[in-house]
């Protein structure tokens, strides 16, 4: 009797735990995430203590693909950087007369491809991978293979939540020697659902 019971109940718990663990698939079905992603980065990175620069002001358009059922991504963004108002504000060596020119604007291409994508808690989209990373569209003074992740997440899937908001990147060494290690905010603009 005692067999019959202990057999019944292990068959009933795998049962839920396989509705449970169908459901939660479910969610994360390659077929439903979104296929393109799109915005802006807008950004401040911290102040440099190696050769006290910054914090700079980071701007730019960023874009995503994710490919091969969700599993990969290849991500591009093209950024402008320039020494922010803070730093013209706390910097004694700014000339009195103000000079564009010392403001140290340049461009940064930052591309990834075949990018691992791991679903996170909540609909997050995490993309780890290699980025390349150009200075006014040449070579960096850093190497320009640096470890990157992009994070996308959102406020809900709720009838008046916006399920994909906000964007991170965040650099690994050699570029956040540039870029610094904290993740660099932006918006996400535009979602493209697969047909």
């Amino acid at each position: 009797m005692t067999n019959k019971y202990l057999r019944c109940l292990t068959q009933v718990g795998v049962f839920v735990l396989a509705v449970n663990i169908g459901a939660l698939a479910q969610n994360w079905t390659p077929d439903r995430l979104p296929e393109k992603f799109s915005g802006q980065i807008n950004a401040y990175t911290p102040t440099t203590t190696k050769a006290p620069t910054g914090p700079y002001e980071i701007r730019g358009s960023w874009s995503m693909n994710l490919k091969r059922e969700g599993t990969k991504a290849d991500f591009s963004a093209a950024v402008n950087m320039i020494l922010s108002d803070g730093w013209v504000l706390t910097n004694s060596t700014v000339p009195p007369n103000f000079d564009p020119s010392t403001r140290n604007a340049h461009t940064h291409h930052i591309t990834m491809t075949d990018a691992e994508v791991t679903m996170l808690p909540n609909n997050a989209i995490q993309v780890s991978g290699t980025a390349t990373v150009t200075l006014n569209g040449g070579p960096t003074p850093f190497a320009q293979q640096s470890p990157l992740t992009v994070v996308i997440t959102g406020g809900g899937t709720g009838p008046d939540d916006v399920e994909y908001s906000n964007v991170t990147l965040t650099f690994a060494s050699p570029a956040s020697g540039h870029f610094g290690t904290e993740p660099l905010p932006g918006v996400v603009r535009k979602v493209e659902k697969r047909k």
